[in-house]
Parts: structure tokens; C-alpha cells; sequence
């Protein structure tokens, strides 16, 4: 069941030769299959799909919002909060996911002429700070024997079973690494990629006081790593690797640059530029590549915003 059509973005390169292909689609998965909605396939249906999303290294997992129109009345139904979409992005040469999470709001758009949209916010992996599975959890149940005497003298006894609460401890010696796999295992919460700069040994032990992603982060931050969301995965990793996420691109401004880079105020930190390319799946917080206009060196994105109304990557990298 697909809801379809070719739309054609244009964009204008510097040498004045327009820019045709862009392709946008979501991907709704429910548990009775995956629905597939696009702008490309087949030309005339009239839905297009317009919108941001956007991601960073600031450990949160980010909140993008798109629009969908002409959908019929039954495939808007479809949409629902708690199911998982995924949005792909790109042109016939580069096309991939850009972002993907569950849904936590769909709302109707006000009709304009003959179109009609919803609005569907949803949230890149999940936000587990709220996660308290482990901190006040319990360790299992104690017996506790209870008497009581009746007026005739008669002795009825019981048992009832109380929680004991714990919170998870660790030995001293202990290593970072394997304190946050046993907090992840524990609570559920999927670690796509675990790359520490130092593995910290802590020579006291170790007591889990915090709820489980917080006491993730404060590790990882003791080791001299960062944990960040990328599209839909939790990643720890630490910035002197810039392998693992080359994207082998090469940016200049007759492929793949909209415009000149663009520095900003250093204000005594490290400095980051503002790069703008056409719209490139392959950029994300993290990943690195070339380019070769003002800059004229690899740069790592710190953080990014895609548009699907002028199918641009806007982004904001530092030197690596």
C-alpha cells in the first residue's frame, strides 16, 4: 500500500546548471507490515513531504517534526503515537535514512486550497533518563513470618513476601567498561557503538546511585568520551577516532557545496565552522569528511539539520 508521486526539487549549482532528484520517504513500521510513502513513485499521486530533522552531540536524543500531504483519510489513520517511523532522504546518486524514532504527536493542518496534512513529531532512539528499572530497584523478595492471637487464644501465623531494595554494586578494581555494559544490560538500554578514550579503573568500587543513563554519562565523561544519539542509536565514542565515521567524502563547491564555509565566533573555544551542502544522508553528528573550500581540511559534524523543503544539510563542523 504506497502513497506516491514524483516531485521535483530543484536547486541551482554555482555553475548555473540546475539540480533535479530529490527524494524523500517515510517509512511507517506497524506490527502487520511496513507502509512505504515517497514523492517519486508513481508521478501524479500529489503527496509531498516537507520538513527538519536534525541531530547533535549534546547526549539528547533530538525531536523532529514533518508534514505529510494528500495522504488519504485511512493511511493519515495509520499514524499513530508509539509507532516507529523511519525517514529516507537524499538524490538518485546519495539516498539513505536521515532519521528515524517512535511518534509522540500527530496532528491535523489546516486545509490550503485542495491540500491536506498532518503534522507527525517523533523522537530519535528514547529518552531513558526517566529509566529507573535499576535505581530503587529490588533484588528480589525476603519472607516475613506475621502472628496474630485471637480473642479465644487461638495463634494464626503467615508469610508475606517484602521487596528489599538494593541498588547494584561493583567490586574495587572495577573498570568503567564493564560498569556501563552491566547498567545498559540491566536496564535495557541499547548501546550501538562503546568506544572509551580511557578505560577508567575505579579502585573503590562502584555503587549505582544515579538512574542508569545518567550514571552512563558521568562514566563516559570520566573516561574522556561522549555519548551522543545518532539518528536512532546511543553511540559513546571520543573525538580523537575520526575513522569510524569517514564518509570518504570529498566537498568542494562544484560537488556537493551550496555555498563558501562560513566561520563563527570562537569566543575563546575551539573553532567551528558552518558548511552547507546539497541534502547528503551520510551526514551526522559525527561523521567526517573533506572539504576542500576556505577550510582545506577533514571536519566532524557537531551537529546538523536536514530540510526536505529545499533539500539542504546545513552543519556545524570543527577542524579534526
Amino acid at each position: 500500500m504506497k502513497a506516491v508521486i514524483v516531485m521535483a526539487l530543484k536547486a541551482t549549482n554555482p555553475d548555473g546548471k540546475t539540480w533535479y532528484g530529490a527524494k524523500v520517504e517515510v517509512d511507517l513500521v506497524l506490527k502487520k507490515g511496513t507502509y512505504n510513502f515517497n514523492n517519486f513513485t508513481p508521478a501524479g499521486y500529489g503527496l509531498t513531504i516537507t520538513g527538519e530533522i536534525s541531530g547533535g552531540d549534546g547526549g539528547s536524543p533530538a525531536t523532529n517534526t514533518i508534514s505529510i500531504s494528500n495522504l488519504s483519510k485511512a493511511h493519515e489513520d495509520l499514524f499513530k503515537t508509539k509507532e516507529h517511523i523511519v525517514v529516507k532522504a537524499g538524490d538518485y546518486d546519495m539516498f539513505g535514512i536521515i532519521g528515524e524514532g517512535n511518534i509522540t504527536k500527530v496532528s491535523p493542518e489546516a486545509r490550503d486550497g485542495e491540500d491536506h496534512s498532518i503534522s507527525i513529531t517523533f523522537v530519535a532512539g528514547k529518552d531513558y533518563s526517566k529509566n529507573k528499572k535499576i535505581y530503587n530497584a529490588y533484588s528480589g523478595a525476603r519472607t516475613v513470618k506475621h502472628s496474630y492471637k485471637t480473642s479465644a487464644g487461638k495463634t494464626i501465623t503467615w508469610t508475606t513476601s517484602k521487596k528489599k531494595n538494593i541498588n547494584i554494586r561493583f567490586k574495587k578494581g572495577v573498570k568503567a567498561k564493564t560498569i556501563i555494559q552491566r547498567i545498559a544490560r540491566e536496564s535495557g538500554i541499547p548501546i550501538a557503538v562503546l568506544h572509551l578514550k580511557k578505560n577508567k579503573v575505579y579502585k573503590h568500587g562502584y555503587t549505582l546511585t544515579k538512574k542508569p543513563e545518567a550514571a552512563i554519562k558521568a562514566i563516559v565523561k570520566d573516561c574522556g568520551s561522549k555519548f551522543q544519539y545518532r539518528i536512532d542509536d546511543i553511540v559513546i565514542d571520543y573525538d580523537e577516532k575520526p575513522k569510524l565515521w569517514q564518509t570518504h567524502l570529498y566537498l568542494t563547491l562544484k560537488d556537493g557545496l551550496v555555498n563558501m564555509p562560513t566561520i563563527n565566533d570562537e569566543d575563546g573555544k575551539k573553532a567551528t565552522w558552518t558548511v552547507v551542502t546539497y541534502l547528503n544522508p551520510l551526514v551526522a553528528n559525527g561523521s567526517v569528511f573533506y572539504v576542500a573550500e576556505n577550510i582545506k581540511s577533514l571536519v566532524r559534524v557537531k551537529n546538523y539539520t536536514h530540510s526536505l523543503d529545499d533539500m539542504q544539510t546545513s552543519c556545524e563542523v570543527e577542524m579534526v
